[in-house]
């Protein structure tokens, strides 16, 4: 049975029985990796509209910004909710470390980390009927990072440790030169030991946890376990540390388990997984590129084709990939010609591309048939390529995919485009227009565009990229504005925040009704006030002109009365008198002058 038939059937049979809500309302325990938007606050909005009810920790407990998160306590709130939930998706990361961030500088004993391991058997044996699906990561080795995220040495030696790796990953494959084999000694020899040891030391206690969460995998604990490759390239620890678990877990059955790039997609992506396990669905895809590379481009962060990432994503989420016929689900995969580069380049400036536009005439070939299509924009890294964008916006296809997604990492676009695709079909039309407005604002309006801006002004004001609360306003302000211009929308409908105190990410909020104060963005404030200033110079020379002329005509009136006033009257002429030898009467003759 296809999966949009069979959702129909199970939503008619709902209906019959009283309701969607009163006979699927299903709870989901589940433990974030952090408290980002991307593992919180977007994932349980996306798991809402679908319908479930979401139980999450106390933030207080989870990792954050400027604080560790507490798997001591997130495990006592398990055992309290478990009760409660038809299914847990879990972060092991959370729980054995504290969180994604924790697992990169934690401190902790290997025996204390194994006895929280352990703790998973036990909640397993106190609750075999509620199926657990679990995510961990294999530590990343970035190439550089700020401090913050990683330990506190890696802003000065976090590169020489990213080289260092990747020269050991080769003397592991054999692969190592002469050359090479000089660099990594003196490497060895430039980095401070206590660094070295400190950083290998913890990956080496986190690469025993993994192999007990494998094990555990092979016991049945979980329904679905899958480790995630957090920005890894093809030359690393990381690398090294996956090859190494894949031989362990060659024997598992990808039905329940799984390894591949990506992390922050993956709590959204087994809660997908459940959605189909409990309502007995295999949905079918199939992928459309545009010109270029297509399946076979490698994008930044990582080290396989995105065409093999897709189809891990896939099979991880319980589908199928299905060229050959009629799909559930259609991935539109945006790929560039040759690499993908960062959204924040000059390069996105929404230049019309022939490839692009025959892509997106596929799209809406597609569409048109009835098939969900759910667009994976992977042109740039972090953030919407504006040519698509402004193609799906001039075809009026912005609220008729299914799903959007264009955000960080390739891996993290492909596992929330087909989560969401997934979970789409069980939304009202409101909910679902407010889960694509969401993805748009944060990907497009944000990623790919207002994050330079702000950007710029820390550059200005020497901030050193951390934002103030004028930069969050502008932030804000030139949201919303972008909201209202390219999309139509109300700006009081959104509005944004800055989750971990800098630029990399927002939290996109928003709301089917008016709700949130509107701002206006220093271009449009600078605009008023020149407005304003214009008007008001207008008004002042409309009122010195009608002075000037009121002081010239009281001036000319005044000299016309002054005129009159100073005016010589004429010679009066002597009034005649009879003579008196006339023999007449006398008489006075009055003379008026006018």
């Amino acid at each position: 049975m296809h999966y949009h038939k069979k959702i129909g059937a199970l939503a008619m049979a709902f209906l019959i029985a009283g309701g969607l809500a009163s006979i699927d309302a299903r709870t989901i325990l589940l433990v974030p990796q952090d408290d980002r938007p991307v593992s919180l606050d977007y994932t349980v909005s996306t798991a809402e509209k679908a319908g479930y009810t979401v139980l999450t920790p106390p933030k207080g407990y989870l990792s954050g910004k400027n604080y560790q998160g507490s798997p001591d306590q997130v495990w006592r709130w398990i055992e309290q909710h478990m009760s409660e939930a038809d299914a847990a998706v879990i972060s092991t990361d959370t729980i054995i470390y504290g969180g994604l961030v924790d697992s990169r500088k934690h401190n902790e004993s290997l025996d204390t980390l194994m006895a929280r391991e352990n703790r998973i058997q036990r909640l397993h044996r106190m609750y075999p009927n509620v199926p657990i699906y679990a995510f961990g990561t294999i530590m990343r080795t970035p190439y550089a990072s700020n401090s913050g995220v990683e330990p506190y040495y890696y802003a000065k030696y976090g590169h020489d440790l990213y080289v260092l790796s990747g020269l050991q990953d080769k003397m592991d494959l054999g692969t190592l030169t002469k050359d090479e084999a000089a660099e990594m000694l003196s490497l060895k020899l430039s980095i401070p030991s206590e660094y070295l040891q400190d950083w290998f030391k913890r990956r080496t206690k986190n690469h025993t946890i993994n192999r007990l969460l494998l094990k555990d995998t092979k016991s049945g604990i979980f329904a679905y376990f899958c480790e995630g490759h957090d920005d890894n390239s093809t030359n690393s620890q990381s690398a090294m540390e996956a090859r190494y678990l894949g031989k362990e877990s060659a024997k598992l059955s990808p039905k329940v388990y799984g390894s591949f790039p990506g992390a922050d997609q993956l709590a959204l992506l087994l809660i997908a997984r459940y959605h189909n396990d409990v309502n007995h669905l295999t949905p079918s895809f199939t992928s459309i590129y545009p010109l270029g590379r297509a399946e076979d481009t490698v994008p930044s962060y990582e080290s396989q084709p995105i065409g093999k990432t897709i189809a891990e994503h896939v099979e991880a989420v319980g589908g199928i990939m299905d060229p050959k016929g009629r799909p559930d689900i259609v991935l539109a995969v945006n790929t560039p010609l040759s690499s993908t580069g960062e959204s924040g380049q000059f390069s996105n400036y929404g230049m019309m591309k022939p490839s692009t536009t025959e892509f997106m005439n596929q799209v809406k070939a597609v569409i048109d048939k009835g098939i969900p299509v759910s667009m994976v924009d992977v042109y740039f890294a972090n953030g919407s390529d504006n040519t698509l964008m402004s193609l799906m916006k001039q075809h009026d296809l912005l609220y008729k995919v299914a799903a959007y997604n264009g955000w960080n990492t390739a891996s993290n676009t492909i596992g929330y485009a087909i989560a969401q695709a997934i979970l789409a079909p069980d939304m009202s039309e409101t909910d679902h227009r407010d889960m694509l407005t969401e993805q748009y604002i944060d990907n497009w309006a944000y990623q790919a565009n207002v994050r330079k801006n702000i950007n710029r002004l820390t550059e200005l004001e020497r901030t050193n990229y951390i934002p103030t609360p004028a930069m969050k306003e502008e932030m804000i302000a030139e949201v919303q504005d972008f909201a209202k211009r390219k999309m139509g929308l109300d700006p009081a409908t959104i509005s944004a925040d800055f989750p971990w105190g800098r630029l990399f990410e927002i939290d996109a909020m928003v709301s089917p009704t008016p709700k949130y104060t509107v701002y206006l963005t220093a271009a449009e404030k600078q605009r008023r006030a020149e407005e304003a200033a214009k008007k008001a110079a207008e008004e002042a020379a409309k009122k010195k002109a009608a002075a000037e002329a009121a002081k010239k005509k009281a001036d000319a009136k005044a000299k016309t009365a002054g005129s009159s006033d100073t005016a010589i009257a004429p010679e009066q002429p002597s009034p005649e008198t009879t003579s008196s030898e006339s023999g007449s009467d006398d008489v006075s003759t009055i003379i008026i002058y006018k």
